[in-house]
């Protein structure tokens, strides 16, 4: 019998690859097909590798002194945008300032009332017919397709129709296979935590799993899907090699 102890035997890790690497390129292989499956769709699309890269994309497609709704969206916060923005002399509406009456009259957390009723009413008004509306996406999937779920609205409805342009951006582990992935990873990932981040303990999170409550607190009661670009829209959407967002 061989007696390994007469070997130099390599060390565990040494057969060990660079994880963050592989997960690079994979991210990469799942954005790049997204990004020519939406172009098929007829949207204009975008793999940037860094979130650097895709701030330099974002603000190129911002015209100087614009009004910028944006949607609740941790991936645009990652962008880090603000001081961009403001050299370009531009105003950027977050949702926390867009206000619906619920939201101003039940001072629902996570808002910011920054006016009376009838000046977030017109905020609001403005967020929605912006120059650019900017949103994250739940879901892109790869045959190019967006997949969207809000509580409220404001954010689906701002990048249906109103504004100048419209720029979606996402990190590449938004990418799903299909529809109903996109569906279940909205139900078993992006509104649990969304959930979390606003402190609502729903059903989902005791449980694990959508229960589809009725809850008045509940993220998901609206979802849109676009299949194709929305005819005469200026639509872009950029997908990160990043982990991001919800």
């Amino acid at each position: 019998m061989l007696n390994l102890h007469n070997f130099k035997m390599p060390k565990l890790k040494e057969g060990a690859y660079n994880r963050d690497s592989i997960k690079k390129d994979y991210l990469r292989q799942k954005g790049t097909v997204a990004v020519k499956n939406l172009k098929k769709n007829n949207f204009e699309a975008y793999y940037c590798d860094s979130i650097e890269e895709a701030r330099i994309l974002v603000l190129s497609l911002i015209p100087n002194n614009g009004i910028i709704g944006c949607g609740d969206s941790h991936t645009i916060f990652a962008l880090e945008l603000d001081e961009e923005l403001e050299k370009k002399n531009c105003v950027a509406i977050p949702h926390t300032c867009a206000v619906n009456n619920y939201a101003m009259e039940h001072n629902s957390p996570g808002f910011n009332v920054v006016g009376t009723k009838e000046e977030m009413r017109d905020i609001l008004m403005q967020y929605l017919v912006a120059n650019v509306f900017m949103l994250g996406a739940n879901a892109i999937t790869m045959d190019g397709q967006i997949v969207n779920t809000d509580g409220t609205g404001n954010r689906i409805a701002g990048s249906l129709y109103g504004s100048d342009r419209i720029i979606v951006i996402a990190g590449a582990n938004k990418v799903v296979k299909d529809l109903n992935a996109g569906l279940e990873r909205i139900r078993f990932v992006a509104a649990q935590m969304n959930n979390v981040k606003y402190c609502n303990n729903l059903a989902c999170n005791l449980s694990g799993t959508c229960m589809d409550c009725s809850s008045k607190q509940r993220n998901c009661n609206i979802t849109n899907i676009m299949h194709k670009k929305p005819v005469d829209s200026d639509f872009h959407v950029i997908i990160i090699g990043e982990e991001l967002g919800f």
